[in-house]
């Protein structure tokens, strides 16, 4: 709730890049990011010995064709195996080896990949990267908004389209909102 993924949108949008949104998780597979083998209709031929199958690209695996920007949100949820299978696109080698079809996938120059991950005291499966995989980025930390941040984004994003009611109490439903994350987030237990 800090802005980590509207920066990374606001950055590419600036820039003239298509970002590619990817939300990990706990049950996130290599195969969903790079893809897999699909079974396919059959062409009618009356030749069918069998179900046939055709290799379908993963989302991830199609924004590196495409050349787009990657946002793996959520990185520090992912399987070990997820993270091992992406790290040749992050170092020297720049690619992404399908051992399924037996070829690999050059990263173009105007690919890119950023990825967001909140505190592992959130909890919620988090856990700490490997350092040899933090070591391929440069990592900026942003800070929780302060309750005085909170009202200002309410107050500019929100404005004349609030009903009266909630604009006069708008402070105190902020502040509601801080003390609740404050609560959750801040590892004193209380909630």
């Amino acid at each position: 709730g800090v802005g980590k993924s509207s920066l990374v949108a606001n950055l590419a949008t600036m820039s003239g890049h298509t970002l590619v949104r990817i939300n990990l998780s706990e049950h996130s597979e290599l195969s969903d990011l790079l893809g897999t083998d699909l079974p396919v209709e059959d062409s009618g031929d009356g030749t069918s010995s069998g179900p046939k199958f055709k290799w379908c690209d993963g989302v991830f695996l199609k924004a590196i064709r495409a050349g787009h920007w990657v946002l793996l949100d959520e990185m520090n949820l992912a399987p070990q195996s997820v993270l091992e299978g992406l790290n040749a696109c992050f170092d020297h080698r720049e690619e992404i080896f399908l051992p399924e079809i037996g070829l690999s996938v050059k990263c173009p120059p105007t690919f890119r990949v950023f990825c967001a991950q909140n505190p592992m005291v959130e909890g919620g499966g988090r856990k700490g990267l490997p350092q040899s995989l933090l070591t391929r980025f440069s990592r900026v930390f942003v800070e929780p908004m302060t309750e005085k941040n909170l009202l200002e984004v309410a107050q500019e994003s929100l404005g004349a389209r609030l009903p009266p009611i909630v604009g006069q109490n708008l402070s105190q439903y902020v502040s509601f909102v801080h003390r609740l994350q404050h609560d959750v987030t801040g590892g004193h237990g209380s909630f």
